[in-house]
């Protein structure tokens, strides 16, 4: 015989080798032993975790002639045709390819036939979520009343798609993820039982990117074997082949963002990405070093980041995960969210220092000077101060009152389509990342959630009270980036997550209590807000503050 793939070599023959599950495992055994035996079952559950492996068990220890405690004997005549897949009456069915009416029927049509072989002819419709609407309803009938000696095993990794009215005919079991130590355990085994040498750590790391998968575990092992030429198989070489970044350099790359290195940064993930590397593996390794550091710094022991630093990046790279997933370019999805982090958390992108060295900073505008300036002069900057915060105070005050507007004229004219338009759209922020004029508040507003869209209104969420204050401060830039990339002038409403869902709360009441939102003229926002334009919107602060972020060598002035 050929060779065969290590999955299919040390597939689970019995309950006694099945890895996991083990209520599960206890439940079939006991249905056997005490002949307890339901007429239809339901496997769900992620890849990999042994779904059909158990049908297939389950399959072959109900038909045993010989069952010891629960288990079959593997000796009888009825044990040894199934093992060599003689058994006719041992159906295995891939909805994924058959999932027409057509072959349900058959089934129907067949079932009243006793088995020719064994006590119970048993159907494992493998990925049943696959089955057409028509399928399913031809399906449910037979479900309800099988003859006696029929048993169906449904297996699905979408239990959702299964339809209620099936679900509630089977017994459900959902399988769970396999944990990181009983996977390892298992590939230790194989190991031994092959006589292969591995470095420590590599089925650890085999462990951490199966997902709970015993099937993709074993996958990545023996593509190890196959690969590496040398007796045994080093970490380095599992690494490159999986196109995973060392810790060494995730510990770089952390430090390169704390230390706030756009250049650096932005070079290391050039390289990682030429050189092939997973783009997703990378982000859950970060994670995972994250979480490690963490950990070790409350055991006492000594890390080199801040642990503040640690807990937000770790809650930013789980945000990011799903994006980078779920988007068609992975390496600007990722280089966007990364800039966007460093932006929020840098100290100096708020000050522009002006022909007097002293610091405009923009969130009070507050001016410091220099340590050779007298007492007079700081009590009249004191002074001045004091004024700017109250204008500044008047200033959110009105634009509180225009977002007002544009949240009654966004739910007046809110439609699905405009709301689709604009998130297919939103990676157009990406092209102005580095530009001189709209660097800054394209990562500013990348960074925030789409919430609902009509053709000329925006409502746009932020977590926190501070990102949507500073976005009051960028809105006619704002503005003017959204009538580029749309083509049309849009007003951008700014609130927390908290407010929106007090907004939605208002509008869902209003709706069914017959109030109707009517579209409101909106001020303009140069006439309503006169001095926060020339303080807090200057060209200069923008190009300063993109230059900050991305480097002066990356920031084009044309």
């Amino acid at each position: 015989m050929g060779y065969q793939a290590l999955y299919r070599k040390y597939r689970p023959s019995n309950l006694e080798d099945v890895v996991g599950q083990q209520a599960i495992v206890k439940i079939i055994r006991n249905a056997i032993q005490y002949h307890k035996i339901n007429h239809a079952y339901l496997f769900s559950g992620p890849r990999g975790t042994g779904k059909t492996t158990l049908a297939k068990i389950f399959a072959k220890d109900v038909n045993c002639l010989n069952p010891i405690n629960g288990e079959a004997c593997g000796e009888c005549k009825n044990c040894l045709s199934i093992i060599h897949n003689e058994c006719s009456d041992i159906i295995e069915i891939d909805a994924a390819s058959n999932n027409g009416v057509d072959e349900i029927r058959e089934i129907k049509n067949k079932i009243n036939l006793v088995p020719s072989e064994v006590k119970y002819k048993v159907y494992i419709i493998d990925e049943v979520h696959m089955l057409s609407i028509g399928a399913f309803n031809a399906l449910l009938k037979t479900l309800e009343e099988p003859p006696e000696h029929i048993i169906f095993i449904l297996a699905t990794t979408d239990l959702h798609k299964v339809p209620v009215t099936v679900v509630s005919r089977c017994q459900c079991f959902d399988f769970q993820r396999l944990t990181e130590k009983e996977i390892e355990s298992r590939l230790r085994y194989i190991i031994e039982k092959e006589q292969i040498e591995v470095e420590d750590g590599v089925l650890t790391r085999i462990a951490e990117l199966s997902d709970g998968g015993m099937r993709d575990a074993i996958g990545m092992l023996d593509k190890a074997i196959s690969y590496s030429s040398e007796p045994k198989i080093s970490l380095t070489d599992f690494e490159m082949l999986n196109g995973i970044v060392s810790t060494s350099e995730k510990k770089q790359f952390l430090s390169m963002v704390s230390k706030q290195n756009i250049s650096d940064v932005i070079s290391f993930i050039d390289s990682i990405y030429e050189s092939g590397k997973d783009l997703v593996v990378f982000n859950q390794d970060l994670l995972v070093l994250c979480r490690n550091l963490v950990i070790d710094y409350y055991s006492d022991e000594e890390i080199d980041f801040d642990i503040a630093f640690l807990l937000e990046f770790a809650d930013f790279l789980n945000i990011t995960l799903n994006e980078v997933k779920q988007s068609s370019n992975m390496k600007i999805v990722f280089e966007m969210r990364i800039l966007s982090f460093i932006y929020h958390h840098s100290e100096v992108p708020k000050a522009v220092k002006n022909e007097n060295k002293s610091l405009d900073v923009k969130d009070t505008d507050f001016h410091e000077n220099d340590k050779q300036d007298d007492q007079k002069s700081d009590v009249k900057d004191i002074r001045k101060t004091s004024q700017n915060l109250v204008s500044d105070s008047n200033n959110l005050v009105k634009y509180k009152q225009i977002n007002a507007i544009i949240i009654n004229n966004c739910f007046s004219g809110a439609t699905k389509q405009v709301l689709m338009e604009v998130k297919n759209n939103w990676n157009r922020l990406n092209d102005y990342a580095l530009d001189a004029h709209y660097g800054a508040v394209a990562c500013y507003i990348y960074d925030g959630t789409i919430r609902a869209a009509s053709l000329d209104s925006v409502i746009i969420t932020f977590d926190y009270e501070s990102m949507v204050n500073r976005g009051y401060r960028l809105l006619t830039k704002l503005e003017e980036l959204f009538e580029i990339i749309f083509g049309r002038k849009i007003r951008i409403a700014l609130l927390t997550s908290s407010e929106w869902e007090q907004e939605k709360k208002k509008y869902i009441e209003n709706k069914n209590n017959g109030i109707s939102y009517h579209y409101q003229e909106v001020p303009n926002l140069e006439q309503s807000n006169p001095n926060i334009q020339d303080d807090l919107l200057d060209e200069s602060t923008s190009v300063e503050e993109a230059i900050k972020l991305f480097g002066e060598n990356m920031v084009s002035l044309d």
